[in-house]
């Protein structure tokens, strides 16, 4: 398991910004995270007093980034998101505090030197789905052309 503490030591989403809580499982293809940051009045993403629920594919894509930095692809090039694919929405806005502690999870698809393909699925803490999905992240070329 892993803190906040220990997820902003890993990926570039810092203070407000950085969206997750804990991660409590990860493997080679998978990440369990959780995310308090729908119920802060202060959420840097909130518009006109709401959340939308979209900002549930930026939490995700933060666990994906964080499972890239746990599986192996720290201090490589960054990655950037490219597409989402397949949103599905399932709720009205994101900020209702009945939904509890988020549970994130996202699934590793596809991954190669150019960049990664995760599918990804937000749930409320009692396991209703509120927002899932597939987002595209591509790496940034670093070396030099010839």
């Amino acid at each position: 398991m892993l803190d906040r503490n220990a997820i902003l030591a890993r990926i570039p989403h810092q203070g407000a910004s950085c969206l997750l809580d804990n991660c409590l499982s990860w493997s080679e293809t998978t990440l369990h995270a959780t995310s308090l940051a729908h119920q802060d009045p202060h959420n840097p993403l909130r518009r006109h007093g709401r959340l939308s629920p979209i900002v549930g594919a930026e939490i995700a894509m933060q666990a994906a980034a964080l499972h890239g930095t746990l599986t192996g692809n720290a201090g490589g090039p960054p990655g950037y998101l490219a597409a989402l694919r397949d949103v599905a929405i399932q709720c009205d806005r994101l900020d209702k505090a009945g939904f509890g502690a988020l549970q994130i999870h996202v699934t590793k698809e596809h991954g190669m030197a150019g960049g990664l393909a995760y599918a990804f699925s937000v749930t409320a803490e009692n396991g209703e789905v509120l927002v899932k999905g597939r987002g595209t992240v591509v790496l940034r070329y670093t070396g030099k052309q010839t």
